[in-house]
């Protein structure tokens, strides 16, 4: 393969790759506020995703919350103070997670404080009050599976008759809103019943001290075949269940995209009076990866607490040979006797780990806990799951205070007052550099404008491909950057042009201005990535939007100079006269 033809072949690629990675962010910056007003209602999973997949806009662009937190130190033992900011951005993440925010920013800074950044959201008070509470650690048991289904079956069929009568196929709306009370009584008393009926086996053997996670017990059904007109929430729903024994329990994977629209459902008031008082639904913390999708764990928990976080003691990560990473932890006085207790009754059962009303994990009860227990987190579990296990325990068992010390909200309107200054700096300063490159430099000007085009249009894939929040900063990195890549070209200009006046050929004037201007155009751009990678290491926020798309930029530039237009020049070596 030549060098003209690899050069052709890899730029075809480049911009082929360029295109899918932008598509996402060019379909949902191109749709009206109707149009993703009409998706958000009739499959905000899918608007969920774009808006993932999508350049995302930053706190200052879209509006939103800037809240700085301070975790208070003093108030803790001087052992406690080593992870405590850890466990608060931990709890704080938890929370975050239900206010629906798309990407929101939590990061660290200094020994004590927290920034949290939710682009989008302005509900201030309740952000405040959410993430300003301490952590609440729960102990749940499961919802058995029968009442689940029984739940469940109940649940299809009020959001069925809701789904039609938003379509239009129920003349009467306000049927969907009422439902039998009969219906609900009747469903209580079988919870009941079932209650009574397992009640003579709560009493267990006493096997020893451990416990299993759910990851390694729960594994998929088949698909079940279900209409999604007549079932659509089960439709949509996987079971889980624990191979150890056999048992079923109501716990369900779902797709991530799926997520938003069961959520709206349950709220339903509808949907709310068929869901026993005495059981809840919940939501797993984070997604994993099963049979190759991102699911969501969803758990029908009974809604009574059994055990607190508070009475969890020593709570440490090791690795073990045959189990892989476990979290061990100690009991005493009354928190001892109340989780042998629970734990004795319940063998070969699920016990949630509930933070916020999320389940962490739900492992299984493997044996009689009394003063040390353990929690296997499976053979498959990494590190940093391992490690958000022990951080949730301890955030339950030594709740680390915050206070809010700054917070400020970012107005919709501020954002894209913004947004359109932004915008038209960056059209009017890319004009008059095109402008100019192109009347000093004539067709070789123009040859430079369309590989800075290419620069802007490569590092606008980047960012959509890498998932980057763009914030002022980062539309000022870009501009700055539309500068920058033309003095590559200017450089290597002057050099053909020094070459020609010597009397050269073309051929050799070309060779000649791209060889001797590479040192000088690398020296340049390496200092200026050097500078990059240092504001990225040492700023925090802005500054790192200003570093990565100046980055990128300088990177995209040299690629574009010795790449796209030096294949344009290769063409140009068999002419008399240049245009320069």
């Amino acid at each position: 393969m030549s060098k003209k033809n690899w050069r052709v072949i890899l730029t075809g690629a480049l911009i082929i790759l360029a295109f899918i990675a932008l598509w996402d962010t060019y379909k949902l910056w191109t749709m009206s506020d109707a149009e993703v007003q009409t998706m958000q209602d009739d499959d905000p999973g899918a608007l969920l995703h774009l808006q993932q997949e999508a350049i995302r806009l930053g706190l200052d662009l879209q509006g939103g919350i800037h809240v700085v937190l301070r975790v208070k130190l003093e108030e803790l033992d001087k052992g406690a103070q080593t992870d405590a900011v850890d466990r608060a951005m931990q709890i704080i993440r938890n929370r975050v997670d239900g206010l629906g925010v798309a990407e929101p920013t939590i990061v660290k800074q200094g020994k004590e404080r927290i920034i949290v950044d939710l682009p989008g959201y302005t509900d201030a008070s309740r952000a405040e009050e959410l993430i300003g509470q301490t952590a609440l650690l729960q102990f749940k048991l499961m919802e058995t599976a029968d009442n689940g289904n029984l739940i469940l079956s109940r649940l299809d069929s009020v959001i069925a008759e809701y789904e039609a009568a938003r379509r239009g196929e129920v003349a009467d709306t306000a049927e969907v809103a009422g439902t039998d009370s009969a219906g609900m009584i009747d469903l209580l008393t079988e919870s009941e019943a079932s209650a009574q009926t397992t009640s003579s086996d709560l009493m267990a053997e006493l096997l020893g001290d451990s416990a299993v996670d759910t990851a390694d017990m729960f594994g998929f059904d088949e698909e079940l075949g279900l209409s999604e007109d007549e079932s659509p929430l089960t439709s949509r729903l996987e079971l889980a269940f624990s191979s150890r024994t056999g048992a079923s329990w109501p716990s369900f994977a779902v797709a991530k995209n799926d997520r938003e629209r069961i959520d709206r459902w349950l709220a339903l008031p509808a949907a709310a009076r068929v869901i026993p008082i005495d059981v809840q639904f919940a939501w797993g913390t984070r997604t994993e990866i099963r049979n190759s999708r991102e699911v969501y764990y969803l758990y029908l928990l009974k809604r009574k607490v059994q055990f607190l976080g508070k009475y969890l003691e020593n709570i440490s990560l090791r690795r073990d040979p045959m189990s892989g990473f476990v979290v061990n932890f100690s009991l005493s006085g009354d928190g001892a006797a109340r989780f042998a207790q629970l734990t004795g009754a319940n063998i070969d059962k699920p016990l949630a780990i509930v933070l916020d009303d999320k389940v962490e994990s739900a492992p299984f009860i493997n044996s009689k806990i009394r003063r040390q227990g353990q929690i296997s987190m499976g053979s498959s579990a990494k590190i940093d799951d391992a490690r958000n296990m022990e951080i949730v325990l301890k955030a339950g068992a030594l709740p680390a205070p915050v206070e809010i010390i700054e917070k400020n909200v970012v107005g919709a309107s501020m954002g894209a007052d913004s947004i359109r200054k932004g915008f038209s700096a960056a059209v009017f300063g890319l004009f008059l550099v095109l402008l100019f490159i192109g009347i000093y430099y004539r067709l070789s000007g123009v040859i430079a404008d369309v590989g800075l085009l290419f620069n802007i249009f490569f590092l606008m894939a980047i960012m959509s491909a890498l998932g980057y929040t763009l914030t002022m900063p980062g539309i000022a990195g870009i501009i700055l950057t539309i500068g920058m890549s033309v003095d590559s070209n200017i450089l290597i200009f002057e050099r053909i042009r020094e070459e020609l006046r010597t009397g050269k050929t073309v051929r050799a004037s070309i060779d000649a201005g791209y060889d001797r201007a590479f040192v000088a155009i690398f020296d340049s751009h390496v200092t200026t990535l050097i500078t990059a990678g240092a504001l990225f290491l040492f700023g925090s926020g802005p500054i790192k939007g200003f570093a990565v798309t100046l980055f990128y930029g300088i990177v995209i530039s040299l690629y574009t100079a010795f790449v796209i237009t030096k294949q344009v020049f290769d063409f140009r070596k068999a002419y008399r006269t240049l245009s320069i």
